[in-house]
């Protein structure tokens, strides 16, 4: 295997086995705060890519200054909070959705990164650069290749299709999420028709029965078309939705099922009209 083809298999190694770790720190950290396992990763295997992505990096640029510890804890800051806080821009952006928010948490940015939990990553990368990757690299290094290279395609083929998966099931989500809002926005109009009908009720009523009537029954008609749409929502079980709505709690995935409670008091006030 001549040197380029060496590099590559030893990052995907690296990122693998760093990919693991990190969902493996996940789950301990959910574990001590939840008392429970909580599967907190992005995709549904036992793998969270932003650690192993993390610490390739990190590994790659300051690898050759590792032995000033000001230095490489400096940069481990820098660079693993520039890449928390792109990862969470761009997944709020794609996804409509805040996977994490630090907005709590003071000296935080948008919610996307914070103080506290950059310096925890510095003092993490710390450890990482000097005792942990030396041993990861000599157990790489001395893993027989050819059956490395066979680990490593089961595994990066799983992982493709874990993600791919998982991010067309989160494309749904992301849909139903979307006409849910459209929904929420139809409701809001036939609310504020109805309280709108407070206002001069009485001689509208005597001027305008009939029109009254007819407008009436148009909003019942439209309340049953919205009561479709959402009872469509409701009976499409996504297994993806129910385990991130428990690994990412502050999502909004919720909404969905808040609909229900809003249609039920929508359609008593406009049947009271």
């Amino acid at each position: 295997m001549n040197e380029t083809l060496t590099t590559i298999y030893q990052t995907a190694c690296f990122f693998v086995i760093y990919a693991f770790f990190g969902w493996c720190l996940e789950v301990v950290y959910q574990a001590v705060e939840h008392g429970k396992f909580i599967n907190r990763g992005f995709l549904n295997g036992p793998y969270c890519p932003i650690y192993g992505f993390g610490v390739i990096i990190v590994c790659g640029v300051l690898d050759p200054i590792k032995e000033n510890i000001i230095v490489l804890y400096l940069g481990s800051v820098l660079l693993t909070t520039t890449l928390e806080f792109i990862t969470g821009f761009l997944l709020e952006k794609i996804f409509r959705q805040k996977w994490w928010d630090y907005t709590n948490e003071r000296f935080n940015l948008k919610g996307y990164i914070c103080l506290k939990f950059s310096l925890l990553w510095g003092v993490a990368c710390l450890v990482t650069v000097r005792l942990i990757h030396p041993l990861v690299t000599a157990f790489v290094f001395k893993f027989p290749q050819t059956l490395g290279i066979i680990l490593l395609s089961i595994i990066l083929t799983g992982f493709l299709s874990d993600a791919i998966i998982t991010v067309c099931a989160i494309i749904h989500i992301r849909n139903k999420l979307i006409l849910t809002e459209r929904i929420s926005a139809d409701m809001r109009k036939l609310s504020d028709a109805a309280g709108e009908r407070i206002f001069g009720r009485v001689e509208y009523v005597l001027e305008k029965k009939t029109e009254l009537e007819n407008k009436n029954s148009e909003r019942r008609q439209k309340l049953e078309e919205l009561t479709a749409k959402y009872k469509k929502l409701s009976e499409e079980r996504d297994i993806t939705l129910k385990r991130l709505s428990k690994a990412f709690p502050k999502l909004s995935f919720d909404r969905i099922n808040d609909i229900k409670e809003r249609l039920e008091k929508l359609k008593e006030e406009i049947m009271r009209k």
